[in-house]
């Protein structure tokens, strides 16, 4: 963590950390090349904590600051509004999946120590995963996955057979906020996959 001697490792520019904006998100993220594995499991949202409870002016770079004591970040994804001020919560994923669960207890005794009594953490409901729903043989697999590859970017889609000549599509996205962004733009169209067809969350693993 920095202190009044030394600069913060995540301001900008940052040997270590990548900063930047999209939308209403200010980013942190780690530069360090991952093993397709664990990469694997963070892009799916493992170990990720939703902090909450964040003062109005406090940057991200405080939040990761403290948040970095217990353990080495990964992405710290923190909800601005249009002024640029916090909205008030935040997603932080470790380099270790496995620190969750310990961080959710330590977590608040940290941002206590630093003047954050207010801050509290859970564990995030995120999903990265959608269901399209009621989609029947007349449009093949292939056809789905085209329309989709042609409307939304996703990492995988998982077709499974509901009962006779239903079937169900399982579509992961790289993180929820690119499922957040698919998932609207799926409500629009989802009449391309046949007027019965629906898109909902997967929140199987929830």
């Amino acid at each position: 963590m920095s202190n009044s001697t030394c600069g913060s490792i995540f301001e900008y520019p940052s040997t270590f950390y990548r900063t930047f904006q999209e939308n209403g998100t200010k980013y942190i993220k780690s530069r360090k090349i991952l093993d397709e594995k664990l990469q694997h499991q963070l892009n799916s949202c493992a170990g990720e904590i939703f902090i909450c409870g964040i003062p109005r002016n406090t940057k991200p770079e405080r939040i990761a600051d403290i948040a970095s004591l217990f353990g080495e970040i990964y992405v710290l994804r923190f909800k601005v509004s249009f002024s640029g001020d916090s909205r008030g919560f935040a997603y932080l994923q470790f380099l270790d999946p496995n620190l969750m669960i310990p961080a959710l207890n330590q977590l608040p005794f940290l941002f206590r120590r630093f003047g954050y009594p207010m801050i509290r953490v859970r564990q995030s409901r995120n999903t990265c995963q959608l269901l399209l729903k009621g989609i029947y043989h007349r449009v093949t697999p292939d056809e789905v996955f085209n329309t989709l590859k042609q409307t939304v970017q996703f990492v995988k889609v998982v077709c499974r057979e509901i009962c006779r000549e239903c079937f169900e599509y399982q579509v992961t996205f790289s993180s929820n906020e690119e499922a957040i962004f698919a998932r609207r733009k799926l409500l629009r169209t989802a009449t391309k996959f046949g007027r019965n067809a629906v898109v909902v969350w997967d929140d199987t693993n929830q």
